[in-house]
């Protein structure tokens, strides 16, 4: 299961990294469904999709405004590019010309264990360039015994993952999610769980950016995620909290805080600054996977923390009142 990063004030100045999602999860589990959906959706997103091969997509050719040998390039800005079994080059091309790309989603194969794709995504030849943001892991609510006992590599996914998409839940009893999770629990209990259909679920708590109205909200509101598209998709509970701090936070209290975050809780992002340090850093939290890099385009201005949770049913009160006890 992915373990938490303590916080450490010695943070060395890197490039502005660019986000990697990774998607997990056993053959006809809903990957590829999700994938379509974030390629043909309109959002305010640039992303770059890498996956195996394209014949498994089901782009309509309408949304296709250019396809140059292993890329396509769509109308709504986002790109896809097939790895052809070398995600290390597929990455390296990427990177060379990023642009202005927001973010990145590997979709590995099915029979994949996503292992060897982590230890490419943190090798030490990328990690000034790349931050893996999360791992995400879409499960076959209909054949869920069926696929564990199949392959070790189902395993592997399910361990590997930070939040879990249990996904076809209309095509089993009610009770059934609910026994798969608290299943899954016991071998990755760090994880944050999703229930969905067609894998419908909201992008901005699979895929993590921070942009500059973050520290912008004023208050101590929330914020109900509505549709991101004509769709109106529905995600009824989830919401954002911001949450602020005047002064600097001391590194441990504030890493106790974070081991302390509710499951309801599925991702947090903002700006923190440090006892002793000159200027904030940028906080990514995904379950228990954190990163903290230099805020190197300087949006973040505070002289404590800005912080936005996204979750469900999120108790502001109380996640304010915890953020506060890490001050100096």
């Amino acid at each position: 299961m992915a373990m938490k990063q303590p916080i450490d004030k010695d943070v060395a100045a890197t490039r502005e990294a660019l986000p990697i999602t990774l998607l997990t999860g056993f053959l006809g589990a809903g990957k590829t469904t999700l994938v379509n959906r974030l390629l043909t959706e309109s959002h305010d997103k640039r992303l770059a999709v890498i996956v195996n091969e394209f014949g498994a997509l089901s782009i309509d050719a309408a949304l296709i405004t250019g396809a140059y040998g292993s890329v396509i390039e769509l109308a709504n800005g986002c790109i896809c590019c097939a790895t052809q079994g070398d995600l290390h080059r597929a990455l390296q091309q990427l990177l060379e010309t990023r642009g202005d790309l927001d973010g990145v989603l590997i979709e590995t194969s099915g029979l994949a264990d996503p292992g060897p794709v982590i230890q490419t995504l943190t090798m030490f030849r990328f990690m000034r360039e790349i931050r893996l943001d999360g791992v995400v892991t879409v499960i076959d609510a209909e054949n869920f015994d069926r696929n564990l006992e199949s392959a070790e590599a189902a395993f592997q996914q399910i361990t590997s993952a930070d939040i879990f998409l249990i996904n076809k839940v209309d095509l089993v009893g009610e009770e059934i999610p609910g026994l798969i999770e608290k299943g899954l629990r016991t071998l990755n209990p760090t994880a944050r769980f999703l229930h969905c259909v067609g894998c419908d679920v909201p992008l901005d708590v699979m895929l993590g950016y921070l942009s500059q109205s973050h520290e912008g909200r004023q208050g101590r509101g929330t914020h109900r995620h509505g549709s991101h598209d004509g769709a109106h998709h529905n995600h009824d509970g989830f919401q954002s909290v911001s949450l602020t701090v005047e002064g600097p936070l001391v590194p441990e209290r504030f890493d106790a805080w974070l081991d302390a975050l509710p499951d309801d809780v599925y991702r947090a992002k903002g700006f923190v600054m440090f006892v002793g340090m000159a200027s904030p850093v940028v906080l990514h939290v995904v379950g228990a996977r954190r990163s903290i890099q230099t805020d190197l385009l300087g949006m973040g201005k505070t002289k404590g923390a800005a912080i936005v949770a996204i979750g469900r049913n999120l108790a502001a009160a109380e996640l304010q009142a915890g953020l506060e006890g890490c001050a100096a």
